[in-house]
């Protein structure tokens, strides 16, 4: 190739990656400066772990969660260093993982043979069914585990083309790397099984040793997450359904994905379930059916659609809800299961556009079809992208595509919660409650309406009936000790904040509510410990520090108080109470102005 044709290629593939970037930057770039959606607290700003200075190496020994994915917590650890709680930084970091996936999509059709190959990157780029896992911080995971794979298979390529034994290892570490952001890439070793008979037209005892450490890294990582889902997650989410319904939300979910891959519309964040009959029974038809048919054309353009068709298909098997997910109780789809196996859905579609330009010879027409695709995709995934951007905007949108969305009425009701309107809340928490009566977390809250609503009797109902179908909800149980706190029951209210804290001990909130317990049961050097241990993992937890400074108070100690309230200020200057307790203080050290300026500062309602 001479230097200008080089030069001239150069700046092609320049121009064709600016295009992947902008077009990612274009799509996610309303939602960048978005807030914190549902469980996004628990992964990162509520995550003890994340917060602690040894959170980078606990989860490798001691996790927490309800996944073992010790890499991906690492890194959260990382990010919480960098980004601290602007949530800019985490949305960012998620667009560039999956420009990245986009670019390596690219790299490995290439290594296929496929000419097009920087089409399926853009495709996947701009694809709709990956916004939520880009859009939504809690699927870093997600964008993580995905390159490292790709990784795995380049070099897994390398290694069957070269032999060299560096490529295979290099390709194991990316696997386990992957495996250990996220437990999804289980089914790599049929993967390399598949490519083998790709290659070669049969997988031979050679292929079957090659890859035995990659079955050992999947069984391994494989039933740790079994382990897991059973023992931590699917115990908070009720009994599994019967096998029987488990093949028939299996066969309804290959058709969902396949569907939503291939004309990706009406997309949800919560889908309605589907009634096992003749659709689950045509998902499984079409399967087989389809199989079949590129089978009988092996020898010509069927073997190239086998692979494609394959890492869909297989990459779908551990999300198909064969094997219990705890996230299949909330919803019997999610875009963001099918992020891994979109991949083949991309390269089929870039290897089918090359032979089309090849058949009929009209490359401006196949380029002007598939730049028209391409926008239509980025129009529809912009769009959707945006209801990312707040919770009030996603579960309305939830609730308008799917009225049957239990979760998203209850999460509705939780906001309106958190904003003081208990009773616009309680209504849509009530037809969570209605919708799904074994919700544990609608319970809770319809229990929090309730207390605020005054009305006590059935408040406490619903909390301890919370309690009965999950006792290992640990917000539950706070919900219910701090109503037995108000209600002037502290015995009882500290029990249930020692059961919140054998489930949950990082929760400060709970160790700040039961020193308030023992400090009225009598008990004030036990309440000032639990206050300074809310505070050890809750620095910026004010109420801890005002309940410090009342007890210094008491105690006779009011300079020590003063510095607790003036703690308080700093981390919220327009806490009232912290103005007027403030004044009381310098009031009892006779600083007479100044506390005047603290009484009035609280009278405004701390407002300057």
């Amino acid at each position: 190739m001479s230097r200008a044709a080089g030069s001239t290629q150069g700046r092609w593939i320049a121009a064709q990656a600016a295009l992947i970037v902008l077009a990612a930057a274009w799509i996610y770039g309303p939602g960048l400066r978005g807030t914190w959606l549902w469980d996004d607290g628990l992964e990162i700003y509520q995550n003890a772990a994340v917060r602690s200075a040894a959170g980078w190496r606990t989860p490798w020994y001691a996790p927490v969660g309800m996944d073992y994915l010790p890499l991906k917590s690492s890194l959260q650890w990382l990010e919480w260093r960098l980004w601290g709680d602007h949530v800019l930084g985490y949305h960012l970091a998620n667009v560039a993982l999956h420009v990245l996936g986009a670019f390596l999509i690219w790299r490995l059709l290439a290594k296929l043979g496929v000419r097009l190959a920087w089409i399926g990157g853009l495709l996947f780029a701009v694809h709709p069914v990956a916004v939520e896992s880009v859009a939504w911080i809690s699927e870093f995971k997600n964008v993580l585990s995905l390159p490292p794979l790709l990784c795995a298979m380049t070099a897994w390529i390398d290694y069957d083309r070269t032999g060299r034994p560096a490529d295979r290892r290099r390709s194991l570490l990316w696997f386990a790397a992957s495996m250990l952001c996220k437990s999804s890439a289980v089914m790599f070793p049929v993967i390399l099984l598949l490519h083998a008979w790709w290659r070669r037209g049969r997988v031979g005892l050679a292929d079957a040793r090659a890859t035995a450490p990659f079955w050992a890294v999947s069984a391994g990582f494989g039933l740790v997450t079994v382990w897991f889902q059973l023992r931590r997650a699917i115990g908070q989410a009720g009994p599994a359904a019967d096998w029987a319904d488990r093949l028939a939300q299996a066969g309804g979910g290959i058709l969902h994905y396949g569907w939503k891959c291939l004309l990706p519309f009406r997309l949800a964040p919560v889908y309605p379930r589907m009634t096992p009959g003749w659709l689950a029974m045509a998902g499984w038809i079409i399967a087989v059916a389809l199989i079949a048919g590129l089978w009988m054309k092996r020898e010509t353009w069927g073997r190239h659609a086998l692979l494609g068709t394959g890492w869909f298909l297989i990459n779908l098997i551990p999300v198909l809800g064969l094997i219990p997910l705890a996230y299949l109780r909330v919803s019997p789809f999610a875009d963001h299961l099918a992020y891994l196996p979109l991949v083949g859905v991309v390269g089929l579609a870039a290897a089918a556009l090359g032979a089309a330009e090849d058949a009929w010879g009209r490359r401006a027409l196949a380029g002007a079809g598939a730049a028209a695709v391409v926008l239509g995709l980025a129009w529809t995934s912009r769009g959707y992208a945006a209801i990312f951007r707040d919770e009030r905007t996603l579960w309305s949108q939830a609730v308008a595509r799917n009225p049957a969305a239990w979760l998203a009425w209850n999460n509705l009701g939780r906001l309106d919660l958190q904003e003081g309107r208990a009773d616009l809340a309680l209504p849509k928490i009530r037809e969570a409650v209605r919708l799904q009566p074994d919700s544990a977390e609608a319970q809770a809250n319809a229990g929090a309406a309730l207390e605020r609503l005054r009305q006590p009797l059935e408040a406490e109902s619903h909390y301890r009936e919370a309690i009965r179908l999950d006792p290992d909800l640990a917000g539950a149980h706070f919900d219910l000790g701090h109503f037995l706190l108000q209600s002037g029951r502290p015995i009882e209210a500290a029990d249930e904040f020692r059961a919140t804290l054998r489930l949950d001990p990082t929760r400060a909130a709970a160790h700040n509510n039961l020193g308030l317990a023992l400090a009225r049961l009598g008990r004030p050097d036990d309440a000032k410990r639990e206050y300074e241990e809310a505070l050890r993992l809750d620095p910026r937890l004010v109420e801890a520090l005002l309940n410090l400074g009342n007890a210094a108070f008491r105690q006779g100690h009011p300079d020590e108080a003063a510095g607790f309230y003036r703690s308080a200020l700093r981390i919220d200057p327009a806490n009232a109470a912290a103005h007027q307790n403030l004044g009381a203080v310098l009031e009892r050290l006779g600083q007479g102005d100044a506390a005047r300026s603290e009484f009035q500062a609280a009278a405004r309602g701390g407002r300057p």
